[in-house]
């Protein structure tokens, strides 16, 4: 009897340790839900708020030089015609196949070509050339209200985007400036979290089938002797131990999901693009702003059309630079400090002087240092874009960023510092977490101060922190010195 009794206790706890494994599998399977939710509408606002500023830049460069509305502007002056729809051929790129700029008749039927970008001459529309969208309230609706719309579509080349924003002059529509850009990255981010959760539901599947097995078994085996008891026992710790390793392989998927594909397709791509479109666009605004002052002067020209070229290799190569960032295979190249950060400086250095923020350079080390230089002058721009950011958003009086090399205790550092009165305390430790921002227009994604970390630390080997001031935040890259 008294065998019978510890037997039933054993049955009940048995029963219990199962339902807490079924509770373990649902609660998974919820937070991965939740996670992928917030993934989707992650990806998708990196999307979004990157053709944001694209279009922005771009209406920014065809509102600059309109006199009054955009239609008479472009009819008399085809010169200026072909130079925007130049300018709008610099975006084209597998991602982005279609940019133009349509406007609305006065009869107010349908709608026509202003701009085509299309880089195929036989594939650009001619100027007034009739156009119907295949969704035209969408196109009518981006006019009535002057707001931005956007919405999907398919085609036999995969997912698409189509991004829509007004260009207002003294509240009045001008025109709409559409932007086609490829979704097959999100897609594929989509597809594989579908996949995950199709394994998850199979899981939790057989975790329901197992509880209920246990259940029937335990009550047909009721009678059965201790050595019945001892075996199940030992199977309860089994199943506990199988139970744990199934958990570590769903975060290490997960994680691996989150970093490989989102990370590496998108965010940091698009993060690190924002600095060269920007000088891009300011050095094709200034050439404009020199047509249209008539003053050619050839050399001026030559530069800043070198420099246009530039900062477009520079786009190119960063895709290939993250396409090999997680790559075993990488060779280490011997290089001094100093050399990485001017090639930052040349990308970003004419921007921030455009905002009358004064960069101070103080080279007190030249020691050749063995490190990736793509990835290094990655962290170096994050760096100073994030200072120039702060000052922008503070408004700081005589706004400066000191960027400092020199040699200690075996280690060559870099010091990134401003006078933007530093960072709060109580989010110190937190800046250097994914997807973590303090940027005030909701652009930030999160992820610049982590990646640049991640590359420091796990890949140069050397070490990233910061600390405060009197006057600002200072950054400081520490790297061990030698080949």
């Amino acid at each position: 009897m008294i065998k019978e009794l510890k037997f039933f206790r054993f049955n009940y706890l048995f029963n219990g340790l199962a339902f807490l494994v079924l509770l373990g599998y649902l609660t998974t399977y919820i937070s991965f839900k939740q996670t992928r939710d917030f993934v989707e509408e992650t990806t998708e606002d990196i999307y979004i708020n990157y053709i944001y500023d694209i279009t922005k830049n771009i209406s920014s460069m065809i509102e600059t030089p309109l006199l009054s509305d955009l239609y008479s502007t472009l009819k008399h002056d085809s010169i200026l015609r072909d130079e925007l729809e130049k300018s709008l051929q610099l975006f084209i790129s597998d991602r982005y196949r279609y940019i133009y700029v349509v406007d609305r008749p006065e009869e107010g039927k349908g709608f026509r070509f202003l701009l085509d970008g299309a880089i195929d001459e036989e594939e650009r529309s001619e100027f007034e050339e009739l156009y119907e969208p295949l969704n035209p309230s969408k196109f009518i609706e981006a006019y009535q209200t002057q707001k931005e719309v956007y919405f999907t579509q398919k085609d036999a080349k995969g997912v698409w985007m189509t991004f829509i924003k007004p260009i207002v002059k003294e509240n009045q529509t001008q025109a709409l400036l559409v932007v086609d850009f490829s979704m097959q990255g999100h897609t594929l981010i989509n597809d594989s979290l579908e996949e995950l959760d199709r394994v998850l539901a199979m899981i939790i599947l057989l975790g329901i089938v197992v509880f209920f097995a246990i259940i029937v078994v335990a009550y047909i085996d009721s009678k059965r002797s201790r050595e019945l008891l001892t075996f199940n026992e030992r199977l309860a710790q089994k199943v506990q131990v199988e139970v744990a390793k199934n958990r570590e392989k769903d975060k290490a998927m997960l994680q691996q999901t989150k970093l490989a594909q989102m990370g590496e397709m998108i965010s940091m791509i698009a993060h690190q693009w924002r600095q060269p479109l920007a000088a891009i666009s300011a050095s094709a605004n200034d050439l404009i702003f020199k047509v249209m002052l008539e003053k050619y002067e050839v050399g001026y020209f030559t530069q800043k059309l070198e420099k246009i070229v530039e900062f477009s290799q520079h786009l190119s190569t960063t895709i290939d630079d993250f396409r090999e960032f997680y790559k075993e295979d990488k060779e280490r190249i011997a290089i001094d400090y100093s050399t990485v950060v001017k090639g930052a400086l040349d990308i970003i250095s004419t921007a921030i002087s455009n905002r009358n923020i004064t960069l101070k350079v103080d080279f007190q080390c030249h020691v050749m240092i063995s490190t990736y230089p793509n990835e290094l002058r990655q962290v170096v721009l994050n760096l100073l874009k994030n200072a120039e950011d702060i000052l922008l958003e503070k408004q700081v009086i005589a706004p400066y960023i000191l960027i400092k090399t020199y040699e200690e205790f075996g280690f060559v550092t870099l010091e990134v510092s401003d006078n933007g009165g530093g960072i709060p305390l109580e989010i110190m430790e937190k800046i250097f977490h994914p997807y973590f921002s303090t940027k005030l227009d909701k652009n930030g994604t999160g992820l610049g101060l982590y990646m640049s970390k991640t590359i420091i630390e796990e890949h140069c080997g050397g070490e990233l922190s910061v600390t405060n001031s009197d006057e600002g935040a200072i950054f400081k890259v520490r790297l061990p010195k030698g080949i």
